[in-house]
């Protein structure tokens, strides 16, 4: 799961300590007049600004209670809270030398109305599955980071939608210094479940004459720019399919089911996970508990282990998860609501090593009743 903060580069190259908030006040968020709005082709706004971690939304529904997505019988539901923002902020333990804080992460969440996307040209209507009461649970992660003149703002948005095709749309988008996007559908097509995944990459010597480099020889000719990081430099290459197991999530997704598996007390749960075009089995099991102290309060939280193994015929690859975190993932999750507190794991760091990375919760806005500071 490269979720959230690309945090292999930020770690090393976003040194800054960050500030730490000082209540579990959230800032306040602007009112917009964005429609709700599932067509799988619009771009939720984004932060523009590294120092702005706002997100707007507007609620679709007067209930509180989270939307509930069934994915088949026997299956871990996935609950969406309506209306929720969770404030985190990303440090890299140094040992002796302490905590590094290196970017912030607000993850949010809400629902909005379904509308029903136009088929393309020569395609049927997209048919409508059953259950959701016809909303849209949407999942969105912002990261931001600034260090010595480089500059990240990392989104990635999940919109869980009540039709065959796509039943889910993610996508990842870095911007900055660097950047790069790709989306990811999953859903039923031709009778099976299918992932589609289109990534983007540089213009490999594209004929547009202003990605050419004038060179400051006159014996040489101008020629097309080396991979550069531009975003305008930056194509959409061809999408790749392939099928998928019956209930196969994507990565932002998965971390919501984790959270409803702890607050519905299931003991542990396995379930398929699709990152890019590889498969793995994500296994998401209780462990030991231990209250958890953070600046948005003390809580009394459950260890939850995401361990994954490949299934039978994948090519052979190491796991990357939240935050670029390499094979086994720690979340401390409140143990009532599920509401992930802290995460923590080992991040590779070229030359360096292993380091440990933990992001805490600093404040909070919509979580449900449940969750709550210990007293």
């Amino acid at each position: 799961m490269q979720l959230w903060l690309t945090i292999a580069l930020s770690c090393v190259t976003l040194g800054g300590a960050a500030p730490r908030a000082s209540t579990n006040t959230p800032p306040p968020r602007p009112s917009t007049d964005r429609a709700a709005d599932a067509r799988v082709v619009a771009d939720r706004p984004a932060a523009g600004d590294a120092a702005d971690l706002e997100i707007a939304h507007i609620a679709t529904n007067t209930t509180t209670e989270p939307l509930r997505i069934g994915r088949g019988e026997n299956a871990q539901a996935i609950a969406i809270p309506r209306d929720e923002q969770l404030f985190y902020e990303a440090s890299i333990n140094l040992g002796v030398l302490g905590h590094l804080a290196v970017g912030k992460v607000i993850l949010s969440s809400g629902v909005d109305a379904y509308v029903a996307p136009l088929p393309a040209p020569g395609e049927p209507a997209p048919a409508a599955s059953q259950g959701n009461a016809r909303e849209v649970g949407w999942i969105h992660s912002l990261a931001t980071g600034y260090y010595l003149g480089y500059r990240l703002v990392h989104n990635l948005d999940a919109r869980i939608l009540p039709q065959e095709w796509p039943s889910t749309f993610y996508r990842d988008t870095q911007s900055g210094t660097e950047n790069r996007r790709s989306e990811l559908k999953i859903g039923t097509r031709h009778g099976e479940l299918q992932a589609q995944y289109l990534p983007d990459h540089h213009c490999f010597g594209c004929a547009n004459q202003a990605h050419f480099v004038k060179s400051g020889f006159l014996w040489q000719k101008t020629e097309h720019c080396p991979k550069c990081k531009l975003a305008e430099h930056r194509v959409w290459g061809d999408p790749q399919t392939r099928t998928v197991p019956p209930g196969t999530v994507d990565l932002l997704s998965a971390v919501f089911l984790a959270r409803t598996m702890v607050a519905d007390g299931v003991p542990e749960t396995t379930f398929p996970v699709v990152n890019e075009q590889k498969l793995w089995n994500l296994r998401v099991a209780r462990g030991n508990k231990k209250r958890i102290s953070s600046d948005a309060g003390d809580f009394d939280c459950v260890l939850i282990k995401l361990e994954t193994s490949q299934p039978p015929g994948e090519p052979k690859d190491k796991f990357a998860g939240l935050f670029g975190i390499r094979g086994a993932i720690r979340i401390w999750m409140d143990e009532r609501s599920g509401v992930p507190v802290e995460i923590q794991g080992d991040l590779p760091v070229p030359v360096i090593g292993k380091l440990e990375i933990d992001v805490t919760l600093t404040s909070y806005a919509g979580a449900p009743k449940e969750f709550a500071p210990a007293r």
